[in-house]
């Protein structure tokens, strides 16, 4: 019988992830290289790789020399998408990525960062004012860190219930969104999510037109009412031409791969295999883990709808929403090693 290059890809996903994310050592000269491929930003007439890195975990990397060597081998191989995060390790996330962008890097890429304005979580806030107010200082707090004159998207970072009301109150955060906007400080914006679909249906019908929104694209994830994100949230995005960024592939902790659960393959071909994901955030801590990811998507073969839904109920007859982690009690977006 021969061997498919989907059926080869298929075999590595049955590997432990353990064994399936290590590059052997004979290997190591053998470094992936090539482009990675591009998908369109919602409604607008940009491109994003399909695969983009994490900002906390970037700021894991053992120094930020290491982390700025991540981010230009990533760069060089095609990825543009940077995440990161005003409160991500009290500043040095996007301390680490301003000075790894520096010196012409920024220009090559397409950075992220989120405003911490939050009233569903506890969160003890340094700043005084209106959440506008205080959301605009934080801008300009990212903006020195990043070493750059605008970010490319400005998120309203985990949204819960509670925080939907303020958000679009008079002061609210989501006056910040609009005033950054049409002074050129960013260029698009929108709000991120992971544990209520119900708040994203709210924030998307508001009557603010969002350019992007990052939510949970995740195996582990879809259990209860975690599947409303595929089913109800995505199809909505879509209706509104909103990009749909993708996370929590890893259920927002290494173990879920530690475990043999899920493969960076399977992650990266389950999230695309919704042509609607236009890009998926991957925690990197490591070169060898950026490498990996590089791998993954320069052969990603998205999986189709019936592989899919197959794969979904494999892990969940495993046990796999015992791994996700971000729809547990007490965990805070960012607080993970890979997400």
């Amino acid at each position: 019988m021969s061997l498919t290059r989907r059926s080869f890809l298929g075999m590595l996903g049955l590997l432990p992830a353990a064994q399936a994310l290590r590059i052997p050592s004979a290997a190591a000269t053998q470094v992936p290289t090539g482009a990675v491929p591009r998908r369109m930003f919602g409604r607008h007439q940009e491109t994003l790789s399909c695969i983009g890195f994490g900002g906390h975990t970037l700021a894991m990397a053992p120094t930020v020399e290491e982390a700025s060597n991540i981010a230009h081998y990533a760069i060089d191989q095609g990825v543009n998408f940077f995440d990161n995060c005003w409160e991500y390790h009290g500043g040095r996330a996007e301390d680490w990525m301003g000075q790894a962008l520096s010196g012409g890097w920024r220009d090559k890429a397409f950075i992220m960062s989120k405003v911490c304005v939050h009233h569903g979580k506890p969160f003890k806030q340094p700043f005084t004012g209106t959440d506008k107010e205080i959301a605009l200082q934080m801008l300009e707090q990212s903006l020195k860190r990043l070493k750059t004159d605008h970010l490319d998207l400005w998120m309203v970072h985990e949204i819960k219930d509670a925080d939907v009301e303020p958000a679009f109150a008079k002061g609210g955060v989501i006056e910040a969104l609009a005033e950054a906007k049409q002074k050129g400080l960013v260029r698009y914006v929108g709000f991120t999510g992971h544990d209520s679909p119900q708040a994203h249906v709210k924030f998307i019908n508001g009557g603010f037109a969002f350019d992007a929104s990052l939510m949970p694209v995740s195996v582990l994830g879809n259990t209860l009412h975690a599947k409303e994100f595929d089913t109800v949230v995505m199809p909505l995005l879509k209706e509104k031409g909103i990009a749909c960024i993708g996370m929590k592939g890893f259920g927002g902790s290494k173990r879920a791969a530690l475990h043999g659960m899920v493969t960076i393959n399977q992650v990266i071909n389950y999230a695309l295999s919704y042509p609607d994901v236009t890009t998926q955030c991957i925690g990197i801590d490591s070169m060898a883990f950026a490498q990996q990811a590089v791998a993954a998507a320069l052969t990603a073969t998205p999986m189709t709808v019936e592989e899919r839904n197959k794969f979904v109920e494999l892990i969940q007859a495993r046990g796999g929403s015992e791994y996700a982690a971000f729809l547990k009690e007490g965990y805070n977006d960012g607080a993970c090693c890979i997400s």
